[in-house]
């Protein structure tokens, strides 16, 4: 029987009891025993004759040194969007297959995206502040989020939930995406411009491009400029997407808002600028943080688990070709 590696902390909600208990007629499970996270030795060790592995946030990732050891390693399930920390291009090029489960967090993602769109534009943290503090108080230049146009920086499963949440707002979408076709595009109802374009006609700006070496800063001083006076920056995906001092600049000046989720070092300093101006909403990373999602989660790495060791193909398989395109 094969064996299969759960590197996850055992409380992790990630992976739910249920769940592990139909892995286990299909594979020996190997699970890591502490309710800390694994380290690198007992990565190393457990490794040395599993065919397969789990892991995620909680268990950390897997180095160049670890997979040396791993003969028998044929399959990586990552619980999460990201496979960054697992080392996917070694793994690709050894043949291991790459799991993950990033379809599980899209819709909780894309709920709290437009929550940040309502949010940021109806001033609804000030409102709530201003109630807490003084009793009562108006927002400040509350705009509705009905007939805006809407422009999302990248067009993946999250993009795709959010344009569907937006119809009843009956907004005109544009998109900027290299990568995905115009038909893909225009079937949802959204028009495909440059990036130029987007941030210079929207009123509200999403984020939702991974993040790779093309992407890294794509929006720099010069980009934020573009902006219209009054507009809103949404960011759910990555930080490094923006030029954090280039933004800091751009909102020193009043001029934009932003509602942002993901930060360039996460906690966020205790002295950080951000923390210190009034036009920024600023939540903890965790848009797609639900419970709804963790069973998603624990459902989709244990279905593709046991779909690849019956020899059936799994469902949400990491390719060489998609892999260029994730974060």
């Amino acid at each position: 029987m094969a064996k299969v590696y759960v590197g996850l902390m055992q409380d992790d909600p990630n992976l739910l009891a249920q769940d592990l208990e139909r892995l286990r007629e299909v594979v020996e499970v190997i699970q890591h025993p502490g309710p800390h996270r694994p380290s690198d030795e007992e990565k190393r060790e457990a490794l040395r004759d599993a065919d397969g592995v789990v892991l995620g946030r909680s268990g950390g990732g897997l180095s160049a040194e670890i997979l040396d050891g791993a003969l028998s390693l044929k399959v990586v399930g990552v619980v999460g969007g990201s496979v960054a920390m697992v080392e996917p291009e070694l793994l690709l090029d050894r043949g291991i297959r790459i799991l993950h489960t990033g379809w599980a967090m899209a819709n909780a993602v894309a709920e709290f995206t437009l929550a940040m769109m309502l949010c940021g534009l109806r001033d609804i943290p000030h409102m709530v502040e201003v109630m807490q503090t003084e009793g009562w108080g108006k927002a400040r230049g509350a705009l509705d989020l009905t007939g805006k146009s809407v422009g999302l920086v990248g067009f993946g499963m999250i993009a795709r939930r959010v344009v569907e949440l937006l119809v009843p707002f009956r907004v005109r979408v544009q998109v900027f995406d290299p990568f995905v076709s115009g038909t893909q595009i225009r079937v949802l109802g959204a028009e495909v411009v440059d990036l130029n374009s987007l941030l210079s006609t929207c009123e509200v700006i999403s984020l939702h491009a991974g993040l790779t070496e093309d992407t890294r800063g794509m929006l720099g001083a010069e980009e934020l400029a573009w902006i219209p006076d009054g507009g809103l920056l949404v960011n759910t995906a990555r930080a490094d997407l923006v030029d954090e001092k280039a933004l800091i600049a751009e909102l020193k000046k009043g001029r934009i808002r932003a509602a942002l989720n993901v930060f360039w070092q996460e906690p966020l300093s205790a002295n950080h600028p951000l923390r210190a101006m009034d036009n920024v909403i600023l939540t903890p990373h965790g848009g797609g943080l639900t419970r709804d999602t963790q069973e998603r989660h624990s459902r989709s790495i244990v279905d593709d688990m046991i779909r690849f060791f019956k020899g059936e193909p799994p469902e949400h398989e990491v390719t060489r070709e998609r892999l260029g395109r994730m974060t």
